[in-house]
């Protein structure tokens, strides 16, 4: 899932964030049965459950596709991507794209980060220490870069299980307005 708190979002140049904007309101959807959450009892030193540890991706692409009327060439999909791994120690490297191509106009956002992983009860914080972010608008050449802007990060976390007997990890945010679908790498 990618999300930004409005902090980050104005922390951005106003082209960057408008282009966050736009590419925040994809719709994240998915069907799965529920089940209450795993127990706590897997927990290590740092607090992060055993059943959190690991790798965990999301991926959404858009079915809509643009196509140039005068070359005939397809653009690029649409999209985001989040990718993350929590080691036993609290540890956490994470990696999240956005793209948004319509017609001639390509936009894209990288932000890479690691820090520290924070869980109270059903509550996952990612605290980063490092992170980087690059971007470009509208294949116009103007690009965006910077380091260390990443900010704190709390979702309500819960374990389900899919209809095809797959766990997933459930991240919302804090306002329950966004909601994505993690899982395990195949």
């Amino acid at each position: 899932m990618y999300s930004l708190t409005n902090n980050q979002l104005y922390s951005m140049p106003k082209a960057v964030r408008i282009f966050a904007s736009s590419a925040l309101s994809l719709g994240l959807t998915a069907s799965l049965i529920f089940y209450p959450s795993a127990s706590q009892a897997g927990k290590n030193d740092t607090g992060v459950p055993a059943e959190l540890q690991g790798e965990w991706r999301y991926g959404r692409i858009s079915s809509i596709q643009y196509q140039d009327s005068y070359t005939g060439q397809s653009a690029a999909p649409n999209g985001s991507s989040d990718q993350f791994q929590l080691a036993s120690n609290g540890n956490y490297k994470r990696n999240r794209l956005l793209q948004i191509n319509t017609y001639n106009c390509a936009s894209n956002l990288f932000i890479e980060e690691k820090g520290k992983v924070k869980i109270e009860a059903q509550r996952l914080t990612f605290q980063p220490s490092d992170s980087t972010s690059k971007g470009q608008i509208c294949n116009s050449g103007r690009t965006y870069s910077s380091r260390n802007t990443a900010k704190p990060e709390t979702y309500q976390w819960s374990i389900e299980t899919n209809e095809y007997g797959q766990q997933v990890l459930v991240l919302e945010t804090a306002d329950g307005k966004g909601k994505a679908h993690y899982g395990r790498p195949q």
